[in-house]
């Protein structure tokens, strides 16, 4: 059997900062409309871990296309759960999407080669509560087909979080795109590291250190005329270099979303050419948020 990957999904043009988030229990200090700037470091964070606090809703103004919800530079345990629902009333009278309650940290992100048999996690593979700290990972939920509504609801449940209060940095919700031809094989993944080393005459180093961040890089070769001009072009044309685009290069690899997908901006535009007469390409490079 041949490998099998799913087709990329983008997304942009976030909706959260024109909607009005509302409902939960916030500090003063840190409140729910910190969701709404794009430095991730001012958090919303809740007065404490109960379900009631932690939760709030998002009036978009309109009814709007939303295929994704994204909670970026969370501080959700790793036995947090997630349930995001929708409506055309601000009371949810009637309920038109409702995902279900959703672990935050997918099983399988652990190999178990990798596990100690008397470690908590050892079955499912999910990680460790000290390597939960190492991950700045958005929890991305990806709605099976998009739904055109106006309020929404994102329910966090995590009474047990050691922190004792829920800290979300951003929140992203948009429409989503996924091209008719996936993006080509040879597509590269990795942490840049922006750290500057100082050499002293000795030869002895000293570091100013500095955030890591992932730069995904991957080229389309057979986009359609659709595809080309109206969604790639108008990704460049609004987003440029300083919008906000979400990337989750394969949804079906569950255990490697935290992983591979994030919250990003454009490094780099460039052009969209055409190498044959019915199919166009073009290099997106993103690089990650922080």
């Amino acid at each position: 059997m041949g490998l099998t990957v799913a087709t990329i999904t983008l997304a942009w043009n976030n909706r959260t900062d024109a909607g009005t988030v509302s409902g939960g229990s916030w500090l003063t200090s840190l409140p729910l409309t910190n969701l709404q700037n794009r430095q991730v470091q001012r958090v919303a964070r809740s007065s404490n871990a109960t379900n009631a606090s932690t939760q709030f809703t998002i009036d978009l103004g309109q009814a709007r296309a939303i295929g994704v919800v994204a909670l970026v530079v969370h501080n959700i345990s790793v036995l947090g759960r997630v349930r995001i629902t929708a409506s055309d009333t601000a009371g949810f009278v009637t309920t038109y999407y409702n995902s279900g309650w959703i672990d935050v940290w997918p099983a399988g992100m652990i190999p178990q080669s990798l596990l100690e048999w008397e470690e908590d996690n050892f079955w499912l593979g999910t990680l460790s509560s000290s390597a939960r700290a190492g991950f700045q990972s958005p929890y991305i939920h990806l709605l099976t087909s998009q739904q055109v509504l106006r309020y929404w609801k994102i329910e966090v449940s995590d009474t047990t979080n050691t922190s004792a209060y829920v800290q979300i940095g951003r929140l992203f919700i948009g429409a989503t795109w996924q091209p008719s031809v996936n993006y080509t094989f040879g597509a590269g993944l990795g942490y840049q590291d922006p750290t500057l080393v100082d050499v002293s005459l000795s030869g002895a180093e000293f570091f100013d250190l500095r955030s890591r961040y992932r730069l995904f890089d991957f080229q389309f070769d057979y986009l359609t005329d659709s595809d080309a001009y109206g969604y790639v072009l108008d990704l460049q044309r609004l987003n440029g270099v300083s919008g906000e685009v979400l990337v989750v290069p394969d949804y079906e690899d569950e255990p490697n979303i935290p992983r591979r997908a994030f919250v990003g901006r454009m490094n780099q535009l460039q052009t969209i050419r055409q190498p044959q007469p019915s199919a166009y390409s073009c290099n997106i490079q993103i690089k990650e948020l922080l």
